[in-house]
């Protein structure tokens, strides 16, 4: 029993590390309210994914804010209608609401898609 005990505490422990912790850093962003694009704005943000060993992807703006989406789905992949390919989490902010997160594969665009008509995303110009 305790051989079992031992060998799922360490099945656990791998797949928790085998989550790699990345950061990407984006200077633009675009928010789209009521299907309506708003003005293009500078910003300095950068996006941690897997912080700490966790499923948590946390963004920490130059302001000193930060806000952090916990990921509850595994990650999917899939290419929009051009070609571009993605992977894709569903996630909950801190606020409990439930977002979508699509990081482009081209490394230079993430979506954080929050209901219909309202999205958010960044840029690395």
């Amino acid at each position: 029993m305790k051989k079992l005990l031992l060998g799922a505490l360490l099945l656990l422990s791998m797949s928790v590390f085998a989550q790699d912790t990345f950061v990407k850093k984006y200077t633009s962003m675009v928010s789209k309210k009521e299907d309506v694009l708003q003005p293009w704005e500078r910003v300095n943000v950068t996006v941690v994914f897997n912080a700490k060993g966790s499923k948590d992807i946390v963004f920490y703006y130059s302001t000193g804010n930060t806000r952090t989406f916990h990921q509850i789905t595994d990650v999917t992949e899939g290419k929009t209608e051009d070609g571009q390919g993605y992977q894709f989490v569903h996630c909950v902010d801190q606020d409990g609401n439930r977002v979508g997160v699509q990081l482009f594969n081209d490394d230079t665009c993430l979506r954080i898609l929050i209901a219909k008509g309202y999205m958010v995303e960044f840029h690395n110009d």
